[in-house]
């Protein structure tokens, strides 16, 4: 009888790839469906979805080298969108059609490698919770590089997990976990592991010579792409770096006293990629970092200054460096989906497939905790598994988290999670109640705390960001109206700061709400009294609705805070002029063009006065 129901168990789960791919194909073409027809992240690009893109571009209208600088971002992801843009023109769907056509293929490779490890039903049910787990959707849907990192190293787990693999294996896989690491550094930090997990694997049945050419073949994979990437920076920015430009920054703003744990500028340094400028969260650190040496630096020198920043906390406070660790810990380990650029949390409004209530972290974490915990018992035949988890969160928690960061370890805790909720279903087929009750009380417990902190970060999630960042490129777009209705729910949902309402004035003007415009930049100047561009929007304002006086008076602060500020004195001068003040708007205007030649506002005024 047990060999009639292994054999019939063996039959159905010839099945399961094709349940678990079929399921991954169906949940996404009725997600990217949606999302093409109603998400509004589908009409606009922001942030670093915009900066891939316009960089693939470049790439695909010749420029194959970029710009004499350091990449300033992981790059083999824009080359890719590049390869497709230049054979199919600029096809960004296209791009997020064979982004899900890789999350289908990432399903069943998650199947497979449970499979492998812990059993075909252990595997469909790892499968079936990565095909349904909403941030991989959702990252599958932008122009991100997110879900080619994982399928990438998923490749590279299984290539390099299981038996009897040949050098051309091991050199596969070091040059899939290579390319993985141009998508996402993070991924660099696992190597080590990945190798000593590989010999442990192997070292009692392969000769000692020959593991240690497999381990020089999957050197020979990891190193090449890193070299090409290196040497490009060399010989285009001479500047040779490794990966990109902003290791450093990244690594102090996970490492000084008040950090959080995620993606925030450290106190007194602006670090926000803004529309306008791909590098708006470098140049930032390197006018902190250049002001303190006293010179111009170099990308790999701005990145060392704010390293050493990083390492000095380490060794001058290493209790506080602990807790800001432990912090990190605790969110990389949270069911909390941690934002950076995007916030999954507001993406859910759009689309009733990123609410699906079962493939939550919340849910997934204490069953994965069940299987690592059962698993143990075999560390030996999985210590792969155990490894890359461990590898590859030590690279993260030595920076800062986040959901995109934290990704390329889902897979593997959803494969520990299979296990967990297999280990259950067998226990009540076998009728072992007392080991089903000790399980299921431990995740009673295990789940009642993870919903009570997924409850308190909710508590704190920030709303705002992902309609800020909306209206902010549709105001860079010069699309205005969307722009001031996304800031004005941006504003609804708490956020108060100066930038904030500085783009809500900009919105406000170019639609000919000037009250609520002059309203706005004052409330900028209120969060932020410094804030030089708002006093000569606002001294603008006040020009037009010829209250000379006042937009003098504005264009004056302006001017105390960054004598530099050309066009508040040109507009000075003509606020003069319109007072009758010839000489004094002369003079301001004869101050810009000693600096500023081809000023044109300043060039017209100094004709009016011959």
């Amino acid at each position: 009888m047990t060999s009639k129901t292994n054999n019939a168990k063996d039959r159905i789960s010839r099945y399961f790839p094709y349940i678990v791919g079929g399921t991954a194909v169906v949940i996404r073409f009725f997600y990217l469906w949606s999302f093409w027809a109603t998400h509004p992240f589908s009409q606009k690009l922001i942030s670093d979805a915009r900066i891939f893109d316009d960089w693939a571009q470049r790439i695909a209208s010749g420029d194959w080298l970029g710009a004499p600088e350091v990449f300033i971002l992981p790059s083999l992801y824009p080359y890719l969108m590049a390869v497709v843009y230049t054979t199919f023109g600029h096809a960004p769907k296209l791009i997020i059609g064979l982004q899900a056509a890789a999350g289908c293929a990432s399903a069943i490779l998650v199947y497979r490698l449970g499979a492998r490890h812990f059993g075909a039903y252990a595997g469909l049910f790892a499968g079936l919770l990565f095909a349904s787990y909403g941030p991989q959707l959702f990252y599958e849907g932008m122009l991100l590089g997110t879900s080619g990192a994982v399928f990438l190293s998923l490749i590279g787990l299984t290539l390099i997990s299981g038996n009897n693999k040949t050098h051309w294996h091991l050199g596969l896989a070091g040059l899939v976990f290579g390319l993985a690491t141009l998508m996402r550094p993070n991924i660099l930090s696992a190597i080590p592991f990945l190798l000593f997990g590989a010999w442990w694997a192997y070292h009692k049945a392969t000769p000692a010579k020959r593991s240690i050419r497999l381990g020089g073949y999957f050197l020979g994979g990891l190193i090449l792409p890193l070299l090409m990437c290196g040497l490009r920076n060399g010989l285009v920015a001479d500047d040779w770096v490794l990966m990109t430009a902003h290791g450093g920054i990244n690594f102090y703003m996970g490492n000084h006293p008040d950090a959080p744990g995620w993606f925030s500028a450290p106190p007194g340094v602006d670090a926000q990629i803004t529309p306008d400028g791909a590098q708006g969260n470098l140049e930032g650190p390197r006018r902190v970092a250049e002001n303190a040496l006293g010179r111009s630096l170099k990308a790999s020198e701005v990145s060392a200054f704010w390293f050493n920043k990083g390492l000095a906390f380490w060794i001058d406070d290493p209790v506080g460096a602990i807790a800001v660790t432990l912090r990190k810990m605790r969110l990389f380990a949270s069911g909390y989906e941690v934002p950076l650029n995007y916030n999954f949390y507001y993406q859910r409004k759009f689309s009733a497939l990123l609410r699906f209530p079962i493939a939550e972290l919340w849910i997934l974490f204490p069953l994965s905790i069940v299987g690592l915990i059962i698993a143990a018992r075999q560390c030996d035949r999985h210590a792969i598994l155990y490894l890359w988890l461990i590898g590859y969160a030590a690279g993260v928690l030595a920076f800062h988290v986040s959901s995109r960061y934290r990704m390329p370890a889902i897979p593997i805790l959803m494969i520990f999670a299979g296990l967990g909720i297999w280990t259950l279903i067998s226990r009540v087929q076998s009728q072992k109640w007392k080991n089903l009750c000790i399980s299921a009380a431990a995740l009673i417990i295990l789940w009642t705390g993870y919903r009570i902190e997924l409850n308190a970060q909710l508590a704190q999630n920030n709303w705002a960001m992902d309609p800020f960042n909306l209206g902010t490129a549709y105001l860079w777009a010069n699309e205005n109206e969307p722009a001031r209705l996304y800031l004005e729910e941006a504003e609804k949902y708490g956020q108060g700061d100066a930038v904030l309402y500085y783009n809500l004035g900009l919105a406000y003007a170019r639609t000919k709400k000037m009250e609520a415009a002059k309203n706005a930049y004052q409330q900028a100047l209120s969060q932020d009294p410094d804030m030089v561009r708002a006093y000569v929007n606002l001294g603008n304002i006040l020009f037009f609705e010829e209250k000379f006086h006042e937009a003098i008076n504005n264009y004056g602060e302006a001017l105390k805070r960054d004598p530099n500020t050309h066009n508040a004195r040109a507009n000075m001068g003509w606020a003069y002029w319109s007072l009758g003040k010839i000489d004094e708007a002369r003079n301001a205007w004869q101050q810009v063009l000693q600096t500023a030649p081809d000023h044109p506002s300043a060039k017209a005024g100094i004709a009016r006065t011959r």
